[in-house]
C-alpha cells in the first residue's frame, strides 16, 4: 500500500454570520525509502508526481531536492505549479546534514564527520538510478540545495558535474578558509571542460545574509563565477543573482532559479 504525505489545510468560511471551518486534504507525495550500502543507513525520500502522471504515458525531468523536508517539498511545489512544469520531485530528508553536505571540516564550520564524497556517491550510484527505474524519467536530472546544502550542490558540481545536467544553490558559497579546497576542486574540473558542456547552474545570495556578515560566501561565488566565464566560456548558461536586503535564502531564489533553468531557449 503506498503511502502519502498529505497536507492539512484549514479553510474558514463565513455564512450569514456564523463561521464554519473544513479540513481539506492535499497530497504532496509519496513516502518511500531506499537501503544503502553507502551510507549504512535506510535512507527516507518523499516523490512528488506530475497530477497527470498516472494517466499519461509521458516522461518527466527529475528535482532533486536537498534538505527534503514537507515544507520545502510544499515550497517546490508552489514554484512548478507557478511556472507551469510538469516535475518528478525527489525530496531527499535528512539524517545527519553536517555529514552529508559537507567534503571538510574548518574552523569557519566545523564537522565532526565530514562525508560529502559518501553522499555523492550514494546519489549517483543508488538514489538516481532506483528513481530511474521506478519512475518514468526523461534523464534531466537538477539538484537544488539551500545554505548547507547549497554548498553541497556547488561540491556536486565542481566535483561530479556529469552527475546532473542543471545545479541550482541558493545562499551557496564557502567561507574564505575553505577556498584552497574549492579552487583544487575547480581546477581539476575545469581541465575537462567536455564535462560541463551543456550544464546550467543558478546561485544566488543575498548581501544582507547574517551568517554571512564578512561576505565571504559572497565573494567565493564571485570569484567563481568570473573564473567560470573566462574558462568556460559559452560551454555552460550560468548567472549569479544577489538580493540586497532579503536575509538568508531569499524566499524568490528557488523560484528565480527554476525559471532560469527551465526557460525556453
Amino acid at each position: 500500500m503506498k503511502n502519502y504525505v498529505l497536507f492539512f489545510i484549514l479553510v474558514g468560511f463565513l455564512k450569514s454570520g456564523i463561521g464554519y471551518s473544513q479540513d481539506v486534504n492535499v497530497k504532496i507525495g509519496i513516502k518511500d525509502s531506499l537501503q544503502s550500502k553507502i551510507l549504512n543507513e535506510n535512507r527516507p525520500i518523499i516523490v512528488s508526481l506530475p497530477k497527470d502522471y498516472e494517466t499519461s504515458n509521458e516522461t518527466y525531468p527529475v528535482l532533486f531536492l536537498l534538505d527534503g523536508s514537507v515544507n520545502n517539498l510544499i515550497d517546490a511545489r508552489l514554484i512548478i505549479h507557478n511556472l507551469r512544469l510538469e516535475i518528478i520531485i525527489v525530496a531527499i530528508t535528512n539524517t545527519d546534514r553536517d555529514r552529508d553536505m559537507m567534503p571538510i571540516s574548518r574552523p569557519s564550520y566545523e564537522v565532526e564527520n565530514p562525508k560529502a564524497e559518501n553522499f555523492i556517491s550514494f546519489l549517483e550510484t543508488e538514489l538516481v538510478p532506483y528513481i530511474d527505474k521506478k519512475y518514468r524519467t526523461n534523464g534531466q536530472k537538477t539538484i537544488r540545495g539551500r545554505s548547507l546544502s547549497g554548498l553541497f550542490v556547488m561540491y556536486a558540481f565542481l566535483s561530479k558535474p556529469e552527475l546532473f545536467d542543471n545545479y541550482i544553490g541558493n545562499c551557496a558559497g564557502w567561507f574564505a578558509d575553505m577556498n584552497t579546497y574549492f579552487n583544487k576542486l575547480a581546477d581539476k574540473s575545469f581541465q575537462n571542460k567536455d564535462n560541463l558542456k551543456g550544464k546550467k547552474i543558478f546561485v544566488a545570495n543575498s548581501l544582507a545574509d547574517p551568517l554571512d556578515p564578512n561576505k565571504e560566501i559572497h565573494q567565493s561565488m564571485v570569484d567563481l563565477f568570473k573564473r567560470m566565464k573566462y574558462e568556460l566560456d559559452n560551454r555552460i548558461k550560468f548567472e549569479y543573482k544577489t538580493y540586497e536586503n532579503a536575509g538568508h535564502v531569499p524566499y524568490s531564489s528557488f523560484y528565480d532559479g527554476m525559471k532560469f533553468i527551465f526557460e525556453k531557449e
